[in-house]
């Protein structure tokens, strides 16, 4: 996003939504920039606080179906016993006893009539995780799971797809998922290893076992919360030529799997939200700019585009209804571009600092003190903005 914030008099940011909107003020009037952040900078308020809410529906057995419009599915095999608890906020709760596969989701289903580019923005999903008492697992996988159908081929073939940000294991799934590995990649903020192969199994649409393809992006350090862009994944699998198809589910996982004797635990997810970006964006009664005052007194314009949007309304920001810019609750804050920055990930994690010079803009500082493509969240007291770099 471009900083049009730094032609103007004043800026300061606040938390919309699952947004980042930068507020702007020329002359009395208030510009709105929601900027939807990627992978997690916002993800802090729901890793520290989510609880399961709302009532809640127990599964013993394997079943497909969807509960307060949620999709959600428990499958296994070879256990002594298995449950899914589906919440109806979205989130889940496992468990699993002498497992010798063993799957819980929850998220969205779609009629796979659209690839993951025709859905009017990116998918989301939020997760937290809880993981106690795993025993006796080989493998497990825990993050996105889903199936999509190329169907533009004859015939059509089916792709399993994860994107792995924990294990309930103690090692990292590796080389041993699929037979071939596409490299490793910086995706939306950190580093995961792309692998693609054929399996043959039971798969979402067939009677007994088929062939079909699976994908896996898997992160290279684990985490129990956090938001992944699902969509961004598939952006880079299709520019490896991996095939896309029409989506039948995103789903958040938890699975695992034993060789042997069973695999037996509880995986607790008491966050779980799967979702399209566009669908998120605030409305204008809560992110205005207020009307009233504007006259002809504004000599700038700032442009809309899918990752900016200016809310013209004569309603309220941060609650404060009022006819004028008078009554709003806040104070805007210069702009000082020289000082010291802190930059995180996107993920939230603080990476370092940077000085800003005189003369220096504020890409080439991060671009000076990181060497590695990617996003970064920049922030000094009130003001913050995304910044990317390109090598």
């Amino acid at each position: 996003m471009s900083s049009t914030c730094d032609e103007l008099v004043g800026l300061f940011y606040y938390i919309e939504s699952n947004l980042l909107v930068e507020v702007c003020m020329v002359n009395k009037i208030i510009i709105a920039l929601s900027m939807g952040l990627t992978a997690g900078a916002l993800a802090q308020d729901f890793c520290n606080t989510a609880k399961h809410t709302g009532a809640s529906k127990k599964v013993n057995g394997n079943e497909v179906s969807s509960y307060n419009g949620v999709g959600y599915e428990l499958w296994y095999d070879r256990a002594t016993s298995g449950s899914l608890t589906i919440y109806e906020d979205g989130s889940m709760a496992c468990s699993f006893q002498s497992a010798g596969d063993y799957l819980c989701r929850a998220g969205l289903s779609f009629d796979s009539d659209k690839k993951y580019n025709e859905l009017g923005g990116d998918m989301l999903a939020e997760f937290k995780l809880v993981k106690q008492n795993i025993n006796g697992a080989d493998y497990s996988y825990v993050g996105v799971y889903g199936w999509m159908e190329e169907v533009s081929k004859s015939p059509s073939k089916l792709v399993e797809y994860y994107v792995v940000d924990n294990w309930l294991t103690g090692w990292r799934p590796g080389d041993w998922v699929a037979s071939n590995k596409m490299g490793d990649y910086t995706i939306d903020g950190a580093k995961y290893s792309v692998y693609w192969g054929e399996h043959t199994g039971p798969a979402i649409k067939t009677k007994g076992n088929t062939t079909f393809l699976q994908y896996f992006s898997i992160r290279e350090n684990a985490r129990d919360c956090g938001v992944i862009n699902i969509s961004a994944h598939m952006r880079l699998w299709e520019k490896l030529g991996m095939e896309m198809g029409k989506l039948y589910e995103a789903k958040v996982l938890g699975e695992a799997g034993s060789m042997g004797n069973g695999v037996s635990g509880t995986a607790d997810f008491p966050h779980i939200k799967v979702y399209v970006k566009s669908d998120e964006v605030p409305s204008s009664s809560s992110v205005a700019l207020s009307s009233s005052s504007v006259a002809s007194s504004s000599s700038k314009t700032v442009p809309s585009s899918s990752s900016e949007t200016v809310a013209e309304s004569s309603s309220s920001v941060g609650g404060s209804s009022s006819s004028g810019t008078d009554a709003i609750s806040f104070m805007v804050q210069r702009f000082d571009k020289a000082g010291i920055y802190q930059v995180f990930d996107m993920q939230g994690n603080f990476l370092g600092k940077v000085e800003l010079k005189s003369g220096l803009s504020l890409k080439q500082a991060v671009a000076n003190k990181f060497a590695r493509s990617s996003v970064y969240l920049v922030k000094r007291g009130a003001f913050a903005k995304t910044v990317a770099v390109e090598r």
